[in-house]
Parts: structure tokens; sequence; C-alpha cells
């Protein structure tokens, strides 16, 4: 089915009248302008927060669940929900502040603790190791999300 004047099916592009688009400095709907940069920390902020929040959920609904994965001794379980507790609090605080460098920085703090604790897990006789070297490795791969985060709010004036 031929529709256009020259025989042929029409195109989505026709290169030829390239030459009579209008040109613009940005392609259209990109926000260029300095309140939405790349790389301004705010979606990933808000991603870790989302994170934060789920995980702090797992620990506290589920803090045995998590200490018998890992092989650890279940008396641990309360520490768990601890820990819960302070994921969902520093989410909470993330989406909540309008800078939330601090709450990225708390996040930052609060894996220093939990790959405290996930070292001293390695020690428990019952230990899956690997599990626990998975988890610490996790953790360690967060914490450089949460160091990139909190060091790209930093600067921010808003």
């Amino acid at each position: 089915m031929d529709t256009s004047e020259h025989g042929t099916r029409p195109r989505a592009f026709a290169p030829e009248l390239a030459h009579t688009l209008p040109l613009a400095d940005t392609p259209p709907g990109w926000d260029t302008g300095p309140e939405r940069r790349s790389g301004d920390g705010i979606t990933l902020a808000r991603g870790l927060a989302w994170f934060s929040i789920g995980l702090g959920l797992a620990e506290v609904l589920a803090p045995g669940a998590i200490t018998r994965f890992l092989g650890v001794d279940d008396e641990r379980s309360g520490l768990v929900r601890a820990y819960g507790f302070r994921e969902l609090a520093s989410g909470v605080g993330i989406l909540a502040q309008r800078r939330p460098a601090a709450g990225v920085w708390s996040r930052v703090a609060g894996d220093v603790v939990d790959l405290g604790t996930l070292g001293t897990a390695l020690t428990d006789e019952d230990a899956h190791r690997g599990r626990v070297i998975g988890a610490l490795a996790m953790v360690a791969g967060v914490t450089a999300l949460d160091v990139l985060c909190a060091r790209q709010l930093g600067g921010r004036d808003d």
C-alpha cells in the first residue's frame, strides 16, 4: 500500500527533511536546570530510603528467620529487630527531610555497625560462613552507595 507521492511507505523520519526541523539546545522534555541535575543525590537518597524501609520491615517482622538463615545464635534476634527499627527510622527520616544528607550519613553509621556485627557473627560456631560473608559483601556494597549519595548531597544549598 503506497501512501506517499513517491510510491513508498511513510517513514517516521525523513533524512531529506532534517534541515527543516527546528534546532534546540537540549532534547525536548529534558530539564537541565540546577534543581534537577543528574548526580545530585536526591533520587539515589530516595531509593536508599525505600530500601531501608523494606529491609527494616523484614528485620522487625522476621528477625528469627534472618538469624536462622545466617546460622547465628537466636539470641541475636532482638538485635536484628533493633537494627530493623533503626533502618525504618533512617528511611522515613530521609524521605521526610528536604535536605536528606544527615539521614543518609546516619545510614552510613548504621552500615558500620552492621559490618561490625556481621564480622563478629563469623565467630559463631554454627554460622553459615558463606552466607555471612555474602551478607558482609552486600552491606559493603550498600555502604559504598550510601557514602556516594551522602557526598553528593553534602554540597547542596537548597
